[in-house]
């Protein structure tokens, strides 16, 4: 439902009644004005027709037409006379004053002044012509005449035009002044609507500055008493709010003020701690160094068994405080933000056979069974940190499986994402200390501190990379069950798969059935001239239509005279780089071409730029294989 404001409401309550009231009194007068009009047209026809009727009298007595018609043309000269008949008492015309003589012949019975015919155009009355008689008996004449016989008639006819332009005036006139009434009537309605709503209006932006925050704005003194007391009501609620807001202001600042202090405090703390860890970790290796070699000089210098188990007793010990310093140095590190992740695609194969090889022998010599899945996808990640991710989930998982169990480390795929799970059927994890065993040195199972269990560091140190790698981190445990670690990290497309997919779901006609390209209009950009021709070279043994371009203004010069189905560029050109060719074509080009940037930049800057531009990105050096296989795919895209 439409809504209308204070204002025209206003006019509109105002005027409908001014509006009706006018309507009907103008309507009324109208009708009454032209009645009268036609009631005096009416009435000077009778009357110009009963006085012609009577001044003829002796005239068509004597059969005199010369003066019958004389009486007729001096009747013609009245206003709004268009013709005059004076007829016999049998209806025959004796005289006319305008030429006409065929008419229809008159009854000599009508009485007088009787409407003979009326339309919007004329009105004609017919007056009979009868003997006046004299009361012979007196010397005098008689007071009252006595009507003879009828000597015959007389036909008048009066035109309307005057009349009808008089009403026409008078209508006109009318609108007009009922017109200006209204003007006169909305330029009031106006005056006193705007007294009402201009204060309104005022108020409503007043509020919205309070509610926009600009509690210091007021209302000022308003000539309506309601609209005024309701303007000093929300002046009292600004002045409340105002106030209000200043306490809660002040008490945010002092709340702030502890706040700063405290984190000041903590980071000062943090920074301190870490600059701790690191000289203890330095001051502290160099004596764990020379411990070293002092114990490997001691080797060659023992001589009973039993001086070689205190020896033995000595590394242990050396080892595992040596395990603790790099721990705490990792934490630190990764505490004090030091650590800058280098992302980049990382062939998983390679990296699950080193961790089959660090960890089977430890597995083997527990009697557990260790399984590792291989697989041939590729992930985007920091190869180091990933590495130590799943090393400690793995330690951790054989550390805590008993001997003839079985630990698994899985590879799945799940969406745009490849999942890393670590099982184990070891004693599992309560829900109620699931949170704590990311805390550090928290181990549930190892109460007696016993250091062939590890230091409590491993799961934090986990936790804390995956957060910084941005991988999600997931656990699953029950107590008597085992625990699932799993690690989500982005996985690189594996184009070959989703180019069979894409064929086994619906036919591309931008290959054919074994692959080929012919006539697809290529255009190959690269400033390398031996690239840019081993490229096309390569391409149009494929089929392909090919051009070439060496910068970016030259493509564009390339794309002024053909379109082009596909493009091949290197990512980095003398005057731009590829992510701009593209942006530029699409901008110019009603048909837009697929694009492959290829390039030997493996830069984060790069990668990110190139998947925010949703583009596909091929590194040098490109096998052929792997470049037909990204043609298609772009293709059938499409």
């Amino acid at each position: 439902m439409k809504k209308y404001g204070i204002e025209r409401q206003t006019m509109t309550v105002a005027l409908i009644p001014i509006l009706i009231l006018a309507v009907l009194l103008e309507t009324s007068f109208i009708l009454a004005r032209i009645a009268d009009l036609d009631q005096a047209l009416k009435d000077r026809a009778s009357l110009i027709a009963r006085q012609l009727a009577s001044s003829s009298e002796y005239a068509a007595f004597s059969g005199n037409r010369v003066l019958l018609r004389q009486q007729a043309e001096v009747a013609l000269a009245q206003q709004d006379v268009t013709a005059v008949f004076i007829l016999d008492a049998e209806g025959q015309v004796m005289a006319s004053a305008n030429g006409v003589t065929d008419l229809q012949i008159i009854p000599p019975d009508w009485k007088a002044g009787q409407i003979l015919r009326e339309d919007s155009r004329s009105l004609a009355v017919y007056h009979p012509i009868v003997t006046t008689q004299l009361s012979l008996d007196d010397t005098e004449i008689a007071s009252t005449s006595n009507m003879g016989s009828s000597l015959g008639g007389v036909f008048l006819v009066l035109g309307k035009h005057r009349l009808n332009s008089e009403k026409v005036r008078m209508v006109l006139m009318n609108l007009i002044l009922t017109a200006l009434v209204l003007l006169l009537a909305v330029l009031v309605a106006m005056r006193v609507a705007r007294k009402i709503t201009l204060p309104i209006m005022g108020m409503r932006t007043a509020v919205r500055d309070l509610g926009e925050g600009r509690l210091s704005t007021r209302i000022g003194e308003m000539q309506v008493l309601e609209l005024n007391e309701l303007a000093q009501g929300i002046n009292e609620m600004a002045s409340q709010l105002q106030e209000e807001r200043n306490h809660l202001k002040q008490r945010i600042e002092d709340a702030t003020t502890a706040l700063r202090s405290q984190k000041e405090q903590a980071e000062k703390a943090n920074f301190d701690k870490t600059r701790f860890l690191a000289a203890a970790s330095h001051d502290l290796r160099q004596p764990m160094h020379a411990l070293g070699l002092f114990m490997g000089e001691l080797q060659n210098r023992l001589e009973t068994p039993e001086q070689r188990k205190i020896v033995e007793k000595v590394e242990e010990s050396v080892t595992a405080m040596s395990g603790l310093l790099d721990s705490l140095l990792d934490i630190s590190k990764l505490d004090a933000g030091v650590i800058v992740p280098q992302v980049q695609e990382i062939e998983i194969s390679t990296l699950l056979r080193r961790l089959t090889e660090a960890y089977g022998p430890l597995a083997k010599g527990k009697s557990i069974e260790l399984r590792i899945h291989t697989s041939n996808s590729r992930v985007r990640s920091d190869p180091i940190l990933l590495e130590r991710i799943l090393m400690n989930l793995l330690g951790n998982a054989i550390r805590y499986t008993q001997e003839h169990g079985c630990v698994l480390l899985a590879c799945r795929k799940r969406g745009d994402r490849l999942r890393f799970e670590v099982r184990d059927n070891g004693p599992g994890i309560p829900l109620a200390e699931q949170e704590n065993i990311f805390r550090e040195f928290v181990q549930l199972e190892n109460t007696a501190r016993d250091r062939s269990k590890g230091l409590g560091l491993g799961l934090p140190i986990v936790q804390r990379s995956a957060k910084l790698l941005n991988h999600p981190l997931y656990l699953c445990s029950s107590p008597g069950r085992g625990s699932i670690f799993a690690l989500d990290v982005p996985r690189v497309p594996d184009l070959k798969d989703l180019l069979a997919q894409g064929s086994a779901t619906s036919p591309n006609p931008a290959v054919d059935s074994e692959g080929s390209f012919t006539g697809r209009h290529v255009l190959v950009v690269d400033d390398d001239e031996l690239v840019r021709n081993g490229t096309a070279g390569l391409i149009e043994a494929w089929g392909c239509r090919v051009s070439m371009a060496a910068s970016l203004a030259e493509a564009e010069r390339q794309f002024e005279q053909s379109p082009f189905e596909l493009v091949i560029c290197d990512f980095r050109l003398p005057d731009g780089n590829g992510v701009e060719l593209a942006e530029r074509v699409y901008m110019q080009s009603k048909q837009k071409p697929a694009f492959i940037l290829v390039s030997g930049d493996t830069s984060p800057e790069v990668l990110k730029l190139v998947a925010d531009k949703g583009m596909h990105l091929l590194h040098k050096p490109v096998r052929p294989a792997k470049l037909r296989a990204m043609m298609a795919f772009v293709l059938k895209a499409k």
